[in-house]
């Protein structure tokens, strides 16, 4: 149960750091357009990452292991599930990175 929550406070903090970031960028710029613009790419980054197009051999999220099994099983996955499944599963898997990153993006502002 402790790993549990350990993992789940680590998916926060990442996305948490990205927001945070973004939202201070914000800030400092004036422009919601750069807000925007890093938002977008931190989701094409975990979506790169959920589909295995991008092994991230820095994160520290398990669910980012890019072990050769997992960067398989992200693979078959892209080829056997239809796109509404993947992208289900894609929110639901990156649900509360999403959270930590929507959150402290307007800490940061």
């Amino acid at each position: 149960m402790a790993d549990i929550a350990e993992e789940a406070v680590k998916e926060i903090l990442f996305g948490g750091l990205a927001g945070l970031a973004a939202g201070y960028a914000t800030k400092k710029t004036g422009s919601q357009l750069v807000g925007l613009t890093m938002g977008a790419g931190f989701v094409a980054l975990r979506a790169a990452i959920f589909n295995g197009d991008y092994l991230a051999t820095w994160s520290p999220l398990i669910k980012d292991d890019a072990s050769f099994p997992q960067h398989m099983k992200r693979k078959a996955r892209k080829e056997a599930f239809s796109t509404n499944k993947r992208v289900e599963d894609f929110t639901k898997e990156n649900f509360l990175v999403f959270s930590g990153f929507s959150g402290f993006y307007f800490l940061g502002q």
